[in-house]
């Protein structure tokens, strides 16, 4: 090694002034570490540092050696005594912050990791890469969303290619996460903030701190701030994102909220006011629970007769036989209806689901069967409970909970408590008719829309319903963020919202369309801002970016918007893009039909088969429409064009494929309706090849119009 560079110990200083004596025993210790061979580096470790207690290389190594060796807390104790004396090693930092995190809980090593930000990200990017890696790990699981991506933008940033690209895929699905709020989805860019003249230095340090990823000292700093510059909407706005990448949601909802109060930027506002109400609908002082309940039983067998006589449980099919689940039950507020009287259900009458019943096999000769009970906590809960009992009888046993007060180990979700009115569940006995079923479940999102949100009080408008704070002045931004919401909550259950109807029954002011110019950067944009910019004037290359990233998203009603403006507005870029055209063509007949909107989801298969067949796409394609077109009319066993295309499928596509016989024969059967081409004559017809094929007539069609169903 030239005796002039710098020292591998980290030092700074040349070798010739160094460890020139050491050289050969550290290119020793390197070979053995990389040979795997952790004892024997440690022993020559060992043997140097008693000669040279302070080099830092040696005791840097030594902790790697113990890493190997699974020796956390020992390398953790052998480094703390160094970083006393050298307080900015880098690598020791870094190294100190991964024992630390694989002794203790997230929670207790956070500060020994952000100081590892601080001290090491310039010197080992790859450590603090995985240290990120860590808190992205633990903030998902959480389920801190916000927190989780704010760190993956550091592992974006640190890390060596394999980790930039498995962030990188992280990023995409968390963004098109649809579990997640979609206005807490995506990025939040900082605001700008101006500190005054005696403010700027403490600006700094903070700015320092934050561009290190060290987001809670950040804000502990930014708060002192605001002791002399209190209404800064600004400053609040990035104290919450500050808070809200650090974990810290409620901190964070608090300051967003103050931000919303002191905007003149109407826009801005209500941004801002939304992330905070969505931030604290997740705090658990806000929230209902749904826990679980469980008992054993020694007769199964026994325990599944009664309940199906039960008139208020009611078996769901099973999808998977093979998962030691017996058998699962809807336990209903009311009795079944009787066949007779599915036909006359109304919105009032229909039953409503208030638990969940699963009943698990033994899973050996010794231990007994369970029974576990599942409901919100509260009336449901207690109504519940007391179905199964009075129901099973002497048959079950309850199982006393080994938890201690404040434990949440028998709990299975959480609810937002001024969600809990919609969180009412229809149940629509098997035999009901598909007609009925549909038209119940769009008077029930109708109801709860219109009625139940309307005139539910919200903790956010300071108890008031939307329809009280529709009068109120001061509450128009939290209102106008509570429909925001309220759209998200409809969109996690694929209901598109009409918000323009709801703000103007409200008198709420809409936020104003965002110019779309086409040096306009996306990735400044939040989920929110995205859908507002105006697709009017839009250059198709711009146009293009905004579908891209609005179907990462995946919003139904911004999604249905982008997707019918591609097909309808935007030709040349159908006909650069015909597989994106084929795919929006299917993707807005699954939004219209989980939307409850049946008629126009056929009307996009259609359309979608025309464009297919104008294209001269394979057979598969054009069958592949018609299957799915079988797939949405199953929907309503009355459809009159079921049967129809029932045939159309059989005759001609039937002929060429015989696999879609075997598979319709499959259809018709889980449905339990006649197969039409049971009851047709059966003719001989000329195929393209010019060979016979036999395809099925039915008899009206022989004694009519002669309309041949013929292979084209």
């Amino acid at each position: 090694m030239d005796p002039y560079a710098p020292c591998p110990c980290g030092s700074g200083k040349k070798v010739k002034f160094c460890c020139q004596a050491i050289l050969p025993e550290m290119s020793k210790i390197e070979r053995l570490q990389e040979n795997n061979q952790p004892h024997m580096a440690l022993q020559l470790i060992d043997k140097l540092l008693k000669d040279h207690p302070e080099n830092g290389w040696l005791v840097t190594q030594r902790a790697m050696a113990l890493f190997n060796d699974d020796e956390f807390e020992v390398a953790r104790d052998s480094l703390l005594p160094f970083l006393r004396k050298n307080p900015e090693h880098p690598l020791a930092n870094a190294l100190l912050a991964i024992a630390v995190s694989q002794i203790e809980p997230v929670e207790r090593s956070k500060k020994v990791i952000h100081r590892a930000f601080l001290k090491s990200m310039n010197a080992e990017p790859q450590l603090v890469a995985i240290l990120a890696g860590k808190l992205v790990s633990y903030f998902l699981e959480s389920g801190q969303d916000m927190a989780a991506r704010q760190h993956m933008a550091i592992v974006l940033r640190l890390g060596n290619d394999e980790e930039r690209q498995r962030t990188l895929m992280a990023m995409l699905e968390l963004d098109a996460d649809t579990s997640v709020p979609y206005p807490l989805r995506g990025g939040h860019p900082l605001p700008t903030y101006e500190p005054p003249e005696e403010l700027k230095s403490q600006f700094k340090k903070a700015q320092r701190l934050y561009v290190h990823g060290c987001f809670s000292e950040a804000a502990d700093l930014l708060q002192t701030l605001t002791e002399q510059d209190p209404d800064s909407a600004e400053l609040w706005h990035t104290i919450g994102l500050m808070r809200a990448w650090d974990g810290d949601e409620s901190s964070g909802a608090t300051a967003l909220h103050r931000a919303a109060s002191l905007y003149d930027n109407y826009d801005r506002a209500v941004d801002l006011e939304t992330v905070a109400q969505l931030l604290d609908r997740r705090q658990k002082e806000n929230a209902v629970v749904s826990r679980m309940r469980s008992y054993e039983t020694e007769s199964l067998s026994q325990l599944l007769t009664r309940l199906d006589n039960e008139d208020r449980l009611c078996r769901v099919p099973m999808v998977d036989q093979n998962n030691g689940i017996a058998a699962s039950y809807d336990i209903l507020d009311r009795e079944l209806p009787t066949n007779d009287e599915l036909e006359s259900m109304t919105v009032e009458t229909v039953p409503r689901s208030i638990a969940r019943l699963v009943l698990v096999d033994k899973p050996d000769a010794s231990s007994p069967a369970m029974v576990h009970l599942t409901a919100v906590e509260g009336e449901r809960l207690e109504n519940a409970q007391e179905t199964l009992e009075k129901a099973a009888g002497e048959l079950i046993q309850a199982v006393e909970a080994q938890s201690e007060e404040g434990d949440d180990s028998d709990v299975v979700a959480w609810y937002a408590k001024d969600e809990l009115a919609l969180t009412e569940s229809a149940f629509f006995p098997p035999k009901t008719p598909s007609r009925i079923r549909q038209q119940l479940r769009k008077e029930f999102t109708d109801r709860s829309i219109h009625e139940i949100w309307m005139n539910s009080a919200q903790s956010a408008l300071q108890g008031k319903s939307p329809a009280e704070a529709a009068d109120d002045e001061s509450l128009k931004v939290p209102l106008a963020a509570a429909i925001c919401v309220f759209d998200a909550f409809l969109d996690r259950r694929d209901i598109i919202l009409d918000q323009e109807q709801l703000a103007e029954k409200l008198n709420v002011q809409r936020a104003a369309k965002i110019p779309p110019q086409d040096d306009l950067d996306l990735n400044t944009l939040t989920v929110s801002q995205l859908q507002r910019v105006d697709l009017d004037g839009m250059s198709d290359e711009l146009f293009d970016l905004v579908m891209q990233r609005a179907l990462v998203i995946k919003h139904c009603g911004h999604g249905y918007k982008i997707l019918t403006e591609f097909l309808n507005s935007r030709p040349q870029l159908v006909a650069e893009k015909d597989t994106e055209a084929q795919q929006a063509y299917r993707t807005l007949a699954e939004v219209c039909s989980r939307s409850l909107r049946e008629g126009e989801a056929l009307e996009w298969i259609q359309r979608g088969f025309e464009h297919s067949k104008s294209t001269n796409a394979p057979f598969e394609s054009l069958l592949m429409w018609k299957m799915q077109e079988l797939q949405f009319r199953a929907k309503d066993l009355d459809d009159p064009k079921l049967k129809e295309l029932l045939l159309e499928l059989w005759n001609h596509y039937g002929a060429k494929l015989p696999i879609v016989r075997e598979r319709l024969g499959e259809f018709v059967r889980a449905l339990e309706i006649e197969a039409p081409w049971e009851n047709a004559i059966v003719m001989p017809g000329t195929s393209n090849e010019g060979g016979t094929d036999w395809t099925a007539q039915t008899e009206e069609t022989v004694s009519g119009e002669k309309k041949l169903w013929l292979p084209d």
